[in-house]
């Protein structure tokens, strides 16, 4: 773990590796499944589950009074009308229910950047998961890294966040953007999003406050009022009869944000838990700046790559990601001599002056997608 830096995005920094070891004094606290961090007060039942999740900051219990314990895990029977290994139907959500069978539970790490413990469970009948859960020193955010040894046919397995909030929707990232959808079952079209599509977030949110769970490979979730349930693994047998079978690694977060849903709390997290900083050896050389600039932190760079039709040439694609008309400055590297808005297919639609700070001034439409090709 790395802590005490901050990089510009698309930018670097380099530091001299050293043989030199420092220590420094942990800023938690565990005793009696009791944990004290500096932002929250987590006490751990019996079977590894969070009992309570104490918002210091907010001062609120997150874990809604009579639910199951925060990132209680829950299996059972999975066998789909159809499309065994992708489908499941509504009534599996009736035959899932909590695995208690922990098999040990251990401190593995206790510094000045994080505390770590440990979690073995027997999952269904065959399986075993290890999950490292991460608590920071700097940031609200818990990570749970998570190896599932499976070895379950026809079961489905999910993690289950049970949360004092009220909201009668929840936003799921899709992409480009995200879509609010109901957490309630009021006629067929609300009962018929029992499962749905999220892609590195969802968020249940009030106007003040609100949690998202974040994940980095798992892309379907439930939401039952407050109850946010993440699926990490089904145990299909068609068409391959072990499709599922093996070791599987996955690591998503329980981020609590004491403001309102925005890109800030929810949106940069789940990107850099899904796009971590890339170590690589080397120094960066005098002069070093990054390729692109945005001074609106609801404008995200999706992607940067080379341009298919003009030589030497290369496309930045930016969205909106909080659905809010936003005008924004891009700020371009000193050799840019000319910037495009083009469409998708980088056909050049009118260039856009370049001002003398060195940046274009855009107006985005809430979530919209734009191109742009930057040429020397």
């Amino acid at each position: 773990l790395v802590g005490g830096v901050e990089l510009d995005a698309f930018g670097a920094a380099s530091f001299a590796l050293t043989d030199s070891a420092e220590t420094g004094s942990s800023p938690f606290t565990f005793a009696d499944r009791t944990l004290e961090t500096p932002f929250a007060k987590v006490v751990f039942d019996e079977n590894g589950g969070m009992a309570s999740f104490y918002d210091k900051e907010a001062e609120r219990e997150l874990r809604r009074e009579g639910g199951e314990p925060l990132n209680t895990f829950y299996t059972g029977e999975d066998v789909p009308n159809a499309w065994d290994n992708w489908d499941i139907d509504y009534e599996t959500m009736l035959k899932v229910f909590p695995q208690k069978e922990l098999v040990s539970f251990e401190t593995v790490s206790d510094g000045p950047l994080a505390f770590i413990l440990r979690a073995v469970y027997k999952i269904g009948s065959y399986s075993t998961l290890t999950q490292d859960i991460l608590f920071y020193a700097d940031t609200a955010k818990v990570d749970f890294h998570t190896v599932i040894d499976w070895h379950d046919k026809h079961t489905l397995l999910k993690t289950g966040f049970d949360l004092d909030i009220n909201s009668l929707t929840v936003k799921n990232e899709i992409q480009f953007g995200h879509i609010e959808r109901p957490t309630t079952e009021n006629n067929s079209y609300e009962i018929a999003k029992f499962e749905v599509c999220n892609h590195k977030w969802s968020d249940l949110s009030e106007s003040r406050y609100g949690v998202a769970i974040l994940n980095d490979c798992k892309y379907g979730i439930s939401a039952d009022g407050s109850h946010l349930r993440l699926t990490l693994h089904k145990g299909g047998t068609h068409p391959d009869v072990t499709g599922d079978e093996g070791v599987h690694e996955v690591t998503y977060s329980f981020l609590p944000h004491n403001a309102p849903f925005s890109v800030d709390s929810v949106v940069k997290p789940a990107y850099l838990l899904n796009i971590p900083a890339v170590p690589a050896a080397g120094r960066l050389k005098d002069g070093y700046a990054p390729v692109l600039g945005i001074d609106a932190d609801n404008i995200i760079c999706e992607a940067v790559k080379p341009a298919e039709l003009v030589k030497g040439a290369y496309v930045a694609r930016l969205y909106e990601a909080e659905r809010c008309r936003t005008n924004a400055k891009i700020y371009v590297g000193k050799d840019v001599k000319h910037v495009y808005r083009t469409n998708i297919l980088e056909d050049i639609k009118y260039e856009l002056p370049i001002q003398e700070d060195g940046c274009v001034d855009y107006s985005f439409r809430p979530f919209e997608i734009a191109t742009f090709m930057l040429t020397k």
